[in-house]
This record gives structure tokens, C-alpha cells and sequence, in this order.
């Protein structure tokens, strides 16, 4: 995935262009649901450059970015080997969070995705957040007016949803898995979530939307599972509905930990596919 240009205009809104390539795709040539993530991670990793507030600076003043939530409604996925225009920008601090949003769309500038993201600035050296009211300051935010209401409410927790286990997954933490942090991208989680999946029931269906979380810290070597399980037990037999995921952590006292957990709605593929004109 390459970045062609990065902007700023007088809204503090980031504007970039990527490429749909073959390898972001899936058997289909549509876009993978990964490289809206991905996409997600770079834009707003491009805008905190230009502002001076990149991981790498912020590693030579001992704190860094996390995401911790997103949450992502996909209109329709690119196709290789098409265009998306991409904005961004940081609205004012929720919390300890200081929440994004990234918008996509193509040439004829219908809309592709729209995701909301909650980000954490983290002290190394204590392994807190801190209050990010600085650092919205450095990123620059658009008048009051173009904010958009960035408000999640809460999820419904794997455990809390009554589904069924429909299967589980072994990962293994690869070297690749790991970024500058030291600990695994949020991108693996999602990977790993969604390989779990059959490739028959993938055939057929396309995330239409994502809900996400990053609740724990994951290293190199860790023990992790992951689990996808649905309210309809027939789920994979069809192309729509919604499915619950978790991926815990075997702990070395035997107990397990709920490092991440999300919900995805799919819809046919047909829907959410095309080939623009």
C-alpha cells in the first residue's frame, strides 16, 4: 500500500490518495477489509507526521499512539486497481481519548467507508495514558461546526451476547505481527478474526460494518485464541447477519484474558462489490 500525496487545508483535515492494489484484495479483486484498516492507520499516521506527532517523535519523548477502539461502516469496497481519495482529522479529546475520523471515496466521490476511531496517547515509562488536550492542539482540530459526533456507545461483549461458538483459532504470532511498539498490530487482530471464518461463508458475504476493541497488550509468544460465534447457529450457511469475535490470552496461571472483541455485520458480497464505471 503506497501513499501518493498528503495535504492539509485550513480545517486541519489530511487528504491523501491510495492505490487499490492486487495484493490488498481478495480472490475477487475487491478490497480486502484489512486495507481500510490499514488505510485508516496510515492516514492518520501521515497527518500526526506532518503535525510533528509521529510515533517516532513521540518515542523521543517517551509516549506513544494506541488505538483502542474503531469503528467502521463500509459503503462499498474498492477494486483493484482503482483510486480512493482520503481525508482525516482529530476532533476534541473524549476522555483520555482523542477521537478520529477517516472518510474514503472514489473518483466519482461516492462514498467507500466512513470509520470513527478513539486513539490513546500512552506514557512509556509508566505504560498510562495521558490527557491528550496538548496534543490536540499540535494536530490541529476543524472548527466545531465540521465535527462529527464521534460518541460510541457501549458494545455488547462476546460474552454478554448469548451467541454460539461457531469456531475457534490458532494463531501463531509471526515476526511480521509485531510494529514499532513492540507488541502486535491492531491489523492482526482483525486478520486473525476474520481468517477464523470459513472460506465458503467469505465467498458469499463482505463486512458491511466492523465494531472493534483493543483491550489488551499482545506480544511475541503470547498463547491466543480466537473465537467467532454467532446468535444463529447456521450463520455460515448464509451471507448476512451479525457475528461476535474475542481473542483471550492463556495466562500462565491457567487463567484467560480478553485481549481484543468486536462485532461484524455482513452483507452479500454483491451489495458491497462493483466495478466502477
Amino acid at each position: 500500500m503506497k501513499n501518493e500525496t498528503v495535504s492539509i487545508d485550513e480545517f486541519n483535515r489530511a487528504r491523501s490518495l491510495f492505490t487499490t492494489y492486487s495484493y490488498e484484495t481478495d480472490r475477487f479483486f475487491d478490497a480486502r477489509l484489512a486495507f481500510y484498516f490499514q488505510i485508516v492507520q496510515e492516514a492518520a499516521g501521515n497527518h500526526s507526521a506532518v503535525r510533528g506527532c509521529s510515533i517516532p517523535t513521540l518515542h523521543e519523548e517517551g509516549k506513544t499512539w494506541v488505538i483502542t477502539r474503531s469503528k467502521i461502516e463500509v459503503h462499498r469496497y474498492s477494486h483493484w486497481p482503482e483510486q480512493l481519495h482520503v481525508e482525516t482529522w482529530a476532533q476534541e479529546p473524549i476522555r483520555l481519548h482523542l477521537p478520529r475520523v477517516v472518510r474514503s471515496f472514489d473518483e466519482h466521490h461516492e462514498p467507500l467507508f466512513t470509520a470513527k476511531t478513539y486513539w490513546a496517547l500512552i506514557d512509556l515509562e509508566r505504560g498510562r495514558p495521558c490527557r491528550p488536550g496538548r496534543m490536540s492542539e499540535r494536530i490541529g482540530l476543524p472548527p466545531s461546526e465540521m465535527q462529527m459526533d464521534l460518541s460510541l456507545t457501549a458494545r455488547t461483549t462476546y460474552d454478554d451476547s448469548n451467541c454460539t461458538t461457531l469456531v475457534t483459532y490458532k494463531p501463531k504470532i509471526q515476526y511480521l505481527d509485531t510494529d514499532s511498539n513492540q507488541h502486535v498490530n491492531n491489523i492482526s487482530y482483525l486478520n486473525w478474526a476474520l481468517e477464523s471464518l470459513p472460506a465458503s461463508f467469505r465467498d458469499r458475504a463482505k463486512v458491511a460494518e466492523a465494531d472493534v476493541s483493543w483491550i489488551r497488550q499482545t506480544f511475541s509468544g503470547d498463547d491466543i485464541t480466537v473465537v467467532s460465534g454467532s446468535l444463529d447457529k447456521e450463520a455460515f450457511s448464509g451471507s448476512e447477519g451479525v457475528l461476535y469475535h474475542k481473542i483471550v490470552r492463556s495466562e500462565e496461571d491457567g487463567s484467560m484474558t480478553v485481549v481484543w472483541e468486536g462485532t461484524t455485520r455482513w452483507e452479500k458480497r454483491e451489495k458491497l462489490s462493483g466495478i466502477p464505471s
